[in-house]
């Protein structure tokens, strides 16, 4: 039984995919070309969350919080962790207001580490050279593989545009015990590690809407590949970022993201800091980033959203731009949940 394939069809679209042995269900059908809604790929955001109306499958490992024992008896399950027991049947998501791009299937490839530079006191920039080059859209993710570790993978979005597909940019914050950013400070120029990628849903889409970004700490990532893509496409296209802060180091790239201030003409950038220092001799805005959101976006029902940083953070401002008019549908998040 283990190793037979399954089949899953997705109802009421009629899709079909196949389910290797072994595999997730949602790995099996990215790898086939089939869309489904997903986020951290750790059983941990509840954005792959489906109804199996028939069929059985192995819940994998999932927090209690994303999929209770109530939910798994009524036939809920998080994809990115859920293996076919038997052939199944899926309730498929609604995509006809959807604006997704082509999916680029996720690969392994070897990358080395190029350069690495602690940007303050917790995070860090690494440079990857790629063997073989990557195709990505603007706010992706990539996995790297722990050293020494077979098969134990951590995600980070990549900062740098996708013109750039030979050599990668990360940011990476650096957690006590975390089995990758533990060991930052050996990531040698040489190194080689294994990526698999890109994954997320939460990329740039193609349009005329005015675009919020807003992110808090390495959240900034993704948001940094937008706009260094749009810069370089000269994209004609209102983009408002929300950066949010303690101190004034924290705010990593504050220097580039001013550049592209004055290089785009229709981008504002708008830093505030919860708790400036003495020396920081801040004058700008002070408060999280939810706050000075909420004074300054009076009316949120033209834009596109994009939200990246902690749980909590994405939370808050969904629910503040959701009660200032935007659609559901346009607001496009990227929680940073630490590994388990």
């Amino acid at each position: 039984m283990a190793d037979k394939i399954f089949k899953a069809r997705l109802e009421p679209s009629g899709r079909e995919f196949t389910l290797e042995p072994g595999a997730t269900v949602l790995d099996c059908a990215l790898r086939q070309r089939i869309l489904l809604r997903y986020g951290c790929r750790n059983g941990r955001c509840s954005s792959c969350k489906y109804l199996l109306i028939d069929g059985e499958a192995d819940f994998g490992k999932t927090s209690p919080y994303c999929l209770s024992d109530n939910e798994k008896d009524e036939g809920w399950a998080l994809l990115c962790q859920a293996r076919a027991r038997s052939d199944l049947v899926i309730r498929d998501q609604d995509f006809s207001r959807r604006d997704d791009a082509p999916l680029i299937v996720p690969k392994e490839r070897l990358a080395r580490v190029a350069a690495s530079e602690r940007l303050n006191a917790s995070l860090w920039r690494i440079e990857l050279d790629l063997r073989d080059s990557i195709s990505f859209h603007a706010g992706q993710y990539i996995e790297v593989e722990i050293p020494g570790k077979k098969n134990q993978w951590r995600c980070y979005s990549i900062a740098s545009p996708p013109d750039r597909q030979s050599q990668i940019e990360l940011v990476v914050k650096r957690l006590p015990g975390g089995g990758f950013s533990g060991q930052i400070d050996r990531l040698l120029p040489g190194l080689e590690l294994a990526i698999n990628g890109p994954y997320g849903i939460n990329y740039l889409r193609a349009g005329n809407r005015p675009v919020l970004l807003i992110a808090t700490g390495s959240g900034i990532a993704p948001l940094m590949s937008i706009l260094r893509s749009s810069a370089s496409k000269s994209v004609d296209r209102e983009f408002h970022l929300y950066y949010g802060a303690r101190t004034r180091s924290d705010l990593i790239f504050a220097d580039e993201l001013q550049r592209l201030e004055a290089q785009m003409p229709r981008f504002t950038f708008r830093p505030t800091l919860s708790a400036p220092l003495a020396g920081d001799e801040w004058r700008g805005a002070q408060g999280r980033v939810t706050q000075l959101a909420q004074r300054e976006v009076i009316d949120a029902s033209p834009y596109d959203a994009y939200i990246c940083g902690r749980p909590e953070m994405c939370e808050a401002v969904s629910m503040l731009l959701l009660a200032k008019g935007i659609p559901e549908e346009r607001i496009f998040r990227d929680d940073f949940f630490p590994a388990a």
